[in-house]
């Protein structure tokens, strides 16, 4: 799994440097804002591909004293760096694409250099990103899904560089800035994406597509027999895996050893239920009191 993931996004800082190096360079030689805003817009994907980098190695480190649940959450950190520089170099090129539409700052673009660089661009990073989704959503690391869905977005501005430049050269020069401000305004969007996608797992929570898990652990619960009344429940992720802690009530009478089995067989489904996606499951085990409890309640459903 890791050697894989090295590979890919080794692969993505080579092919982003190689693009980001050759469209600033067009762009300048060819007054293109347009051309010139995807070669920065490159530029940003090759530090955001060697901060995936870096996450996905501290990330597999294990867990140790000062770091008791491990480091996986790194990658959410790496991604969240990525939302903040794709958004400052998307209101850059905003701002830098307006001013030139506003001052009539645009002429037209000679050559067919231009066009040529930007299919090139096209064609390598809709490689990048089937490479980099498909392994991310694989092994399920949000950083290399991150820096995916940035791939996603960088195919569709280098497309609107290609027509943007084509409109240009037939008379419409007021397409090359004009264009820019459309990507920036791409590039912010999927910003914020990429920032609210990691959010929850920072914030120690679960998506909301996720919630379902409260429901059928209390289901799980119901079909070992013994265990009664599952309260305050809380999931949150670690990196790719749920931790799940919980309380449950069993009679009084029993002993520890049959406590303890009552637990197991609870922790045994989680994992069958959340195809062994759990980082970990701790169950509190309290006396049956025969008292309702509230449905729900803060820490999960059905707080005691």
């Amino acid at each position: 799994m890791e050697k894989n993931i090295k590979i890919v996004t080794s692969i993505a800082v080579v092919v982003n440097t190689f693009l980001a190096a050759l469209k600033i360079i067009i762009g300048f030689l060819f007054n293109s804002m347009a051309v010139l805003a995807d070669g920065i817009d490159s530029a940003t994907d090759i530090l955001t591909a060697s901060i995936v980098y870096f996450a996905t190695r501290l990330s597999s480190k294990p867990p140790d004293k000062l770091h008791p649940y491990g480091h996986r959450k790194i990658e959410n950190i790496g991604a969240k760096i990525i939302s903040f520089i794709v958004f400052y170099a998307g209101i850059s090129l905003l701002i830098e694409s307006i001013k030139r539409l506003v001052t009539h700052n645009y002429t037209l673009i000679q050559g067919i250099i231009p066009i040529t660089v930007t299919l090139i661009s096209v064609i390598f990073k809709t490689f990048l990103f089937i490479i980099e989704y498909r392994i991310g959503k694989k092994y399920n690391r949000p950083s290399l899904i991150a820096e995916a869905l940035n791939m996603r977005n960088d195919i569709l501005l280098s497309s609107i560089v290609f027509f943007g430049i084509l409109l240009n050269k037939i008379g419409l020069s007021f397409m090359d800035p004009l264009v820019g401000m459309i990507m920036s305004v791409i590039i912010v969007k999927v910003a914020f994406e990429i920032f609210n996608e990691n959010a929850v797992a920072l914030l120690d929570g679960i998506k909301k597509d996720e919630e379902w898990i409260y429901d059928e652990i209390i289901n799980l619960c119901n079909e070992c027999e013994g265990v009664k009344n599952p309260h305050k429940i809380r999931i949150r992720k670690i990196g790719e895996c749920f931790d799940i802690d919980m309380d449950i009530e069993v009679d009084p009478k029993i002993n520890v050893q049959k406590s303890h089995e009552l637990t197991l067989c609870i922790k045994d489904k989680i994992k069958k239920l959340l195809n062994d996606k759990v980082y970990d499951v701790v169950i509190h085990v309290e006396p049956y009191q025969n008292v309702e409890n509230e449905p729900y309640g803060i820490g999960g459903k059905n707080e005691k």
